[in-house]
């Protein structure tokens, strides 16, 4: 029997907040994190409202941040940003473990497309390209940044499938922990999609939302009949994935067990029209489907589907027709949520954002809201979308991402965990010491703050009321 996989770190950066207690404080509380753009010229744009980390510096998270920042791409300094949260929020002890088996898996929708078109334009113009634009405008470079500076010397691999890229990256990566080549996957979904370019196309296709320019707070509306397209953003996620046996080791905090997961396309039945697509909700279903089957879970084993949610108006309704087909009788009890309410869609830092989500609803015992849902889309099948910040128990929860154009759709699932769910007890935060590989990398140092061991952290027992 393959080892089962579990997530032991969490490091979210993103609009309404970075670190773990941070951003959950934020999603509960229903805080957005929309405002008038500001990382790009938005003259000409139509939608002027984005999802930005403000105030974000990488030196806040590593030494010599400032400097390595001049030249590091945005999407690239986010996502170093967020493995030094997810490795703290392991309290991992690098040194103690096998480089050689630690890989690392990034997602990324659009890349380094800011620098990529920066250059473009600067070698049109007869100016000088600086020597490390070789290495930074390929989007491979993330995962190279992180693989040098951690010492990360096993798998490593680059996905990018659009929005989906996030949870695509952890499910590729839980593929090879199952297999066996890996003791521990570093998995990293990161996107800045604030680039004039970027915003130019997705107002072609009519994709964002531009009614609520003068009212940014209230532009993400999933499934609400209001809803007028996604709002553009930026943001990053990391997790770590251990086999069950490593984490045991090692004698890991675990916040949720990986169960499933399952990518599926339409095929040459789809064809692409940004305002007219067709409504196919078969690939759908069927991710749905696969990853129920893999984790052996009927429809009504599902405690929460964290949705991709993302506003759009026309993939909100394909979203609820799939999940009417897959759950059927039970969709009226099933809980869905939708964190792009308060952060926007941002391709793979969206999507990776949502499983950090997932695993924290598992362990801090409660859902957070999906804010201006102000009524159900009369249109839609009876979804009960949770509009207010609930004290439940989530078990098992799905989390579901929709690519660009429909043609694409991915699911994973997470439960949870083994110790738990058996009575075991629920293991603190703060009872380890994270160790950094300083004898492998000496020049590479976080932040003082994450050299520091984290507070302590107890899940209650009490699965029905909030945590302490």
């Amino acid at each position: 029997m393959r080892d089962s996989v579990v997530v032991t770190g969490l490091g979210p950066v993103s609009a309404i907040g970075c670190g773990r207690d941070a951003f959950w404080e934020a999603l509960c509380a229903g805080r957005p994190g929309f405002g008038p753009i500001t990382l790009c010229d938005a003259g000409d744009s139509p939608s002027k409202v984005a999802a930005e980390v403000k105030g974000f510096a990488l030196a806040d998270y590593i030494d010599s941040g400032k400097v390595l920042a001049r030249h590091m791409p945005r999407p690239t300094q986010l996502a170093l940003a967020a493995a030094v949260l997810a490795l703290h929020d392991a309290e991992i002890d690098l040194d103690a473990c096998d480089p050689d088996r630690l890989g690392v898996f990034v997602g990324t929708s659009v890349g380094n497309t800011e620098e990529l078109l920066g250059a473009y334009a600067s070698h049109l113009d007869g100016g000088r390209i600086p020597p490390h634009a070789a290495f930074h405008l390929f989007n491979h470079s993330a995962a190279c940044t992180l693989s040098s500076f951690l010492n990360i010397r096993g798998p490593i691999h680059t996905t990018t499938s659009g929005c989906n890229s996030g949870v695509d990256a952890l499910g590729q990566a839980l593929r090879v922990l199952q297999a066996g080549a890996a003791d521990a996957m570093l998995v990293v979904g990161t996107d800045c999609e604030v680039v004039r370019e970027v915003m130019a196309a997705l107002n072609a296709s009519g994709s964002l939302a531009t009614r609520y320019n003068d009212a940014p707070h209230r532009a993400s509306r999933p499934f609400d009949p209001d809803r007028d397209g996604n709002v553009i953003g930026e943001g990053a996620a990391a997790l770590l994935l251990e086999t069950a046996e490593h984490a045991r080791r090692r004698r890991a905090r675990v916040y949720a067990k990986v169960a499933g997961y399952q990518v599926c396309a339409a095929g040459q039945n789809r064809q692409y029209s940004p305002d007219a697509p067709e409504i196919d909700t078969t690939p759908c279903v069927r991710a749905f489907r696969g990853v129920l089957r893999e984790a052996g879970w009927a429809p009504a084993d599902v405690d929460l589907v964290n949705a991709n949610g993302s506003s759009s108006k026309i993939y909100d309704r394909l979203e609820a027709l799939a999940l009417a087909e897959v759950f059927g009788e039970h969709l009226p009890e099933t809980r869905v949520h939708s964190i792009k309410s308060m952060l926007g869609q941002h391709g793979a830092g969206s999507s990776a954002l949502q499983a950090v989500t997932a695993c924290l609803a598992i362990r801090r015992c409660s859902i957070p809201p999906t804010i201006n849902h102000d009524r159900l889309d009369p249109a839609l099948p009876p979804l009960r979308v949770v509009t207010q910040h609930e004290h439940v128990a989530p078990e098992r929860v799905l989390v579901h991402a929709i690519g660009l154009g429909g043609f694409y759709y991915s699911v994973a699932g997470f439960a949870e965990p083994d110790e738990v769910a058996g009575g075991g007890p629920a293991p603190q935060t703060g009872a380890g010491r994270v160790v950094w590989s300083a004898k492998g990398h000496p020049r590479f140092r976080p932040a003082e703050r994450y050299r520091q061991p984290l507070q302590p952290w107890r899940p209650r027992r009490d699965r029905a009321a909030p945590e302490s």
